[in-house]
């Protein structure tokens, strides 16, 4: 070694032996935008949640330009008259049920004044133009409800038929026949008939034992069974004679329907506890005393 020289580190281009400044020495904490404002206001978290200036800016605008726009009170409870004659007006609740104008579909005829219905809407707070929609959306789920069932009674009664038919074959018809004349004679009225009718008129089961007690029941009898088996038609002439007699001398019996008492008439029969006679059943009975006529002769 050269004597003189120092060991330190020799000096380089890329060595930056400056001394930094004061300034850059003393690094500032960048501050939040609101660190100028008083304690009340940079401390509270409503100011705090904008990121800058013009983020309060923009929403003190939003907030003026809606200043003169109409604002309905939200209620505090169901006691808060004030608040609900406001809202109330606001949005078109009437002020009483009967002020609701409803209409109701063509479809649906009269219905009545829908006082009930009305009475809900107001109890629920339900505008006019809502009601209306409400109700004809109701009306609608009922008649689709309507057609349903109609439709699966329509199903039930082919059903029914197919069955009965594939059973009966040619004395589908004649069997058929008995099962409604039976009904009708146990029915006091057209609406009674409609009710039973509807109730069991499609089950095979019924059908059948309707029909198995219409023609256990004598065709010229519509008061009960004729006899105990055999042939309960044929009666001595003593026999016949009684019969007769009491048949002629009842002015009450199906034979005088239409002429000494109006058992053909279903409001009247219900009236008087009687049963209905329809025509075929009392041309039947004409046909019984005929034949005990001539049972009477011998």
């Amino acid at each position: 070694m050269t004597q003189g020289m120092t060991t330190d580190a020799p000096e380089t281009l890329f060595t930056d032996n400056a001394q930094p400044s004061g300034n850059e020495e003393q690094s500032q904490t960048q501050q939040p935008w609101y660190s100028s404002l008083g304690d009340d206001y940079k401390n509270h978290p409503s100011i705090q949640k904008f990121s800058d200036a013009n983020g309060l800016a923009k929403s003190y605008l939003s907030l003026e330009s809606m200043m003169g726009q109409d604002k309905i009170p939200v209620p505090k409870d169901d006691n808060d008259t004030q608040a609900w004659q406001i809202y109330n007006k606001a949005f078109g609740v009437p002020e009483n049920a009967d002020k609701y104008e409803l209409k109701t579909p063509e479809n649906f005829g009269d219905i009545g004044d829908l006082k009930d219905f009305k009475e809900i809407m107001l109890k629920r707070r339900i505008p006019q133009k809502e009601a209306q929609g409400i109700l004809e959306d109701y009306l609608g789920a009922l008649d689709a409800m309507k057609q349903g069932q109609i439709q699966k009674f329509n199903e039930q009664s082919a059903q029914t038929s197919k069955e009965l038919r594939a059973e009966w074959g040619l004395k589908y018809d004649e069997n058929i026949n008995s099962a409604k004349n039976f009904l009708e004679k146990m029915s006091g009225n057209k609406e009674e008939f409609d009710y039973f009718n509807n109730k069991i008129g499609n089950d095979p089961m019924f059908v059948k034992l309707l029909a198995k007690m219409g023609g256990s029941i004598s065709e010229g009898s519509l008061g009960g069974l004729e006899g105990q088996g055999g042939n309960s038609f044929t009666k001595t002439p003593a026999d016949a004679k009684a019969a007769l007699d009491k048949i002629l001398n009842d002015p009450t019996d199906a034979y005088w329907a239409g002429s000494k008492n109006k058992r053909n008439d279903m409001s009247w029969c219900k009236q008087h506890n009687l049963t209905y006679v329809s025509e075929t059943e009392r041309k039947a009975r004409v046909a019984h005393v005929q034949s005990l006529l001539q049972m009477n002769q011998g």
